[in-house]
C-alpha cells in the first residue's frame, strides 16, 4: 500500500523533486500558533543563524535518496534478483511520471519537464547505479538501507529553508483549482516517508524465519 501511494504523495509539489517529508518549518510554525500566550511557547527550538539552502551536490544526493528508499522498500518484498531488476524501468518511469504531472498541474502543461534540471538528472543516475548495486542484497538488509536512506534525506530536507517559487506553487494549489485534491496530497507528500519508516523499523525487527515464511 505504501508503495502505491507514493507516486500520489509526489503530486504535491516539493523542495527537491522526490523530496517528501520537509514539515520541519510548518511544524515549527504550527506549534508556536498552537502555543502562543503559553509558557511553553519557549520550548520550541529557534534557528540559531538563517538556513542555508541545499547546494546542487546535495540536492543531486537527496534526489538519489529519495527514490532508493521507496525502491529498497520494493526489494525487500522481491527475492530474485531478476524481478528485482525488472521492476526498475517500472519504478523510474512512473517516478518521472509522477513528478512531470505535479508540474504540469502547478506551473501548466508546457513546464512539465521543468524538474529534469542538471542535479535531478545527476541524482537519478546515482540512484539507478546504487539500486544496481542492491540487487543481490537480502531482504532484510534492503530495509535496513531503507532506513538510512530515509534519515539521512530527512534530516537534510528538514535543515534546508524553503525554495521561494515553492511558496508560490503551494499557493496556487491551496487556493486555485486544486484546492479539493491539495489536502490528501500534501499529507501524503508529508507523512509518507514516517509510515516507511515505522514499516521499515517492523520489517527489520522481524525474525529472519517470519521473513523467510511471509516469501
Amino acid at each position: 500500500m505504501l508503495l502505491a501511494l507514493w507516486p500520489l504523495a509526489l503530486l504535491y509539489p516539493a523542495s527537491v523533486p522526490f523530496g517528501l517529508g520537509q514539515v520541519a518549518d510548518r511544524l515549527m510554525a504550527a506549534l508556536a500558533d498552537w502555543l502562543w500566550d503559553t509558557p511553553f511557547v519557549v520550548w520550541l527550538p529557534v534557528r540559531s543563524e538563517p538556513a542555508v539552502p541545499l547546494s546542487l551536490l546535495t540536492q543531486s544526493f537527496c534526489i538519489a535518496l529519495s527514490l532508493l528508499a521507496p525502491l529498497l522498500m520494493a526489494f525487500g518484498d522481491m527475492r530474485a534478483w531478476w524481478r528485482r531488476m525488472a521492476f526498475l524501468p517500472f519504478f523510474f518511469g512512473g517516478a518521472m511520471l509522477a513528478a512531470g504531472l505535479s508540474s504540469a498541474l502547478t506551473h501548466g502543461p508546457s513546464h512539465a519537464w521543468a524538474w529534469l534540471s542538471p542535479a535531478t538528472l545527476v541524482g537519478m543516475g546515482a540512484a539507478l547505479a546504487a539500486a544496481l548495486l542492491c540487487l543481490p542484497l537480502p531482504r532484510r538488509v534492503c530495509h535496513a538501507v531503507m532506513l538510512l536512506c530515509l534519515g539521512v534525506t530527512l534530516a537534510l530536507l528538514n535543515r534546508a529553508p524553503e525554495v521561494p517559487y515553492l511558496v508560490q506553487s503551494l499557493e496556487v494549489w491551496e487556493q486555485g483549482r486544486f484546492i479539493r485534491f491539495h489536502g490528501l496530497s500534501q499529507w501524503l507528500g508529508w507523512l509518507w516517508p514516517f509510515a516507511a519508516i515505522l514499516f521499515g523499523l517492523r520489517a527489520v525487527a522481524r525474525s529472519p524465519a517470519r521473513t523467510e515464511a511471509a516469501a
